[in-house]
């Protein structure tokens, strides 16, 4: 599930870029999370029988998810962007983990192990070195380095949220409701930045980019993650996030022929090697150790 998770999460960055190209940002955003809405919550009534009704105990809790990993993340990205390039602001976005452990250690009660920390460290090592020296444009744009934090603190914060119950609603059908309340400051952005919009003819690559992005990721990816967050523990489940933009460099190289070099490749082989160390079972590390 975390190698599905992190393919087809990782040919976003390059579906997103040419998606954004062609189609307006906030009337893409609106498109996303009303695709991920109605998709996730007809496949959950239609196919697989569940109800789409919220028990009553259930909605604030996932009102507060959805407005922490749909809104709070959508929206500080969407404005962090306006002045941090794309690339640098993907990975301080996906420092999530370092959040999600902390709160789930504060809220949750689970143990900060060394073996996560020893993980996290090394995957956020590869992080930066995946941006090099662009992090000295990160320092030029203090706002929009800050709003790129607090969207990585509000998805680790919803991720804590999600994992604190137990919940009796289908993750699908919470899923789904997370992007109906999630969306809703969204589609006030777009009536506020792009109401009287005229939209042009899409290419076939903008067409195949906007449907890629606004279907694959929306159910498929939300709804994996979801179900890996109910799975394993949030520090593990937060750190198998760190391939993500990985794997985005990877496929921006394979698809829009972008550049690939040492330090894509260094960045890569870090974070595999956290990947490993939290995923693989304490007692055969020890066993490796002693050998």
């Amino acid at each position: 599930m975390i190698g599905v998770l992190t393919l087809l999460w990782g040919v976003n960055f390059p579906s997103i870029k040419v998606a954004v190209s062609e189609f307006p940002p906030w009337s893409f955003r609106v498109l996303c999370v009303t695709c991920g809405a109605v998709g996730l919550l007809s496949i959950g009534r239609l196919i697989l029988g569940h109800s789409i009704l919220v028990h009553p105990e259930e909605r604030l809790w996932i009102a507060l998810a959805g407005c922490l990993n749909i809104t709070g993340f959508q929206m500080c990205v969407a404005f962090a962007l306006m002045s941090v390039e794309a690339g640098r602001g993907a990975v301080v976005a996906h420092t999530m983990p370092l959040w999600a452990m902390v709160l789930a250690a504060i809220c949750l009660g689970e143990r900060l192990t060394l073996v996560r920390c020893v993980g996290l460290a090394i995957g956020l090592t590869g992080l930066i070195v995946l941006i090099g020296e662009d992090l000295v444009g990160l320092s030029g744009s203090p706002l929009g380095t800050t709003l790129l934090l607090c969207a990585a603190i509000s998805w680790g914060a919803g991720t804590v949220v999600i994992k604190s119950r137990s919940w009796s609603t289908p993750v699908i059908i919470l899923t789904g409701w997370q992007f109906i309340i999630g969306g809703v400051p969204i589609a006030i952005g777009f009536l506020i930045f792009e109401w009287n919009i005229v939209y042009q003819p899409l290419s076939s690559a903008g067409l195949t980019a906007v449907l890629y992005s606004a279907l694959v990721p929306m159910i498929i990816c939300h709804l994996v993650w979801y179900t890996l967050i109910g799975m394993l523990p949030t520090a593990i489940a937060s750190i198998s996030t760190l391939a993500i933009p990985i794997f985005g460099v990877y496929s921006s190289a394979l698809l829009l022929g972008e550049q690939v070099g040492t330090r894509e490749c260094v960045s890569l082989a870090l974070v595999v090697t956290a990947l490993a160390i939290v995923l693989v079972p304490t007692d055969f590390l020890k066993l490796f150790w002693r050998s």
